[in-house]
């Protein structure tokens, strides 16, 4: 007996290896000798985020907008397992587009404008 996985499964397996990868460059940012300084505090000061959120806001972004779509697949998934309907599977659908649309734009938003330092 051949099980396949869901579209929701395959979304998840998606995003959870691509945030490996996002967490893992997120993380790198943080050690001291890759950027010539001397100590994980140095890495913390406003300046030098501010300078990795400019040169790397994409990763950050991208990350933001994978974590929150997994997060709400997920969260989908386990709704849908209360098999409620047609009706009940569209209004879980439209507010997880709805709920993922606003807050990937708050996300984009928050790089995008980030001001002149």
């Amino acid at each position: 007996m051949e099980n396949k996985a869901s579209n929701i499964q395959v979304w998840q397996y998606i995003t959870a290896i691509l945030l490996i990868f996002l967490l893992g460059y997120h993380l790198l940012q943080r050690i001291p000798w890759l950027f010539n300084v001397s100590t994980f505090d140095q890495t913390l000061t406003s300046a030098f985020v501010y300078n990795q959120y400019k040169e790397a806001g994409w990763a950050l972004l991208l990350l933001a907008w994978v974590a929150l779509f997994h997060g709400l697949n997920g969260v989908r998934g386990m709704l849908f397992e209360l098999h409620q309907g047609k009706t009940y599977n569209n209004i879980i659908n439209v507010l997880f587009w709805l709920v993922f649309i606003v807050f990937a734009a708050i996300a984009a938003l928050t790089i995008v404008k980030l001001p002149a330092y």
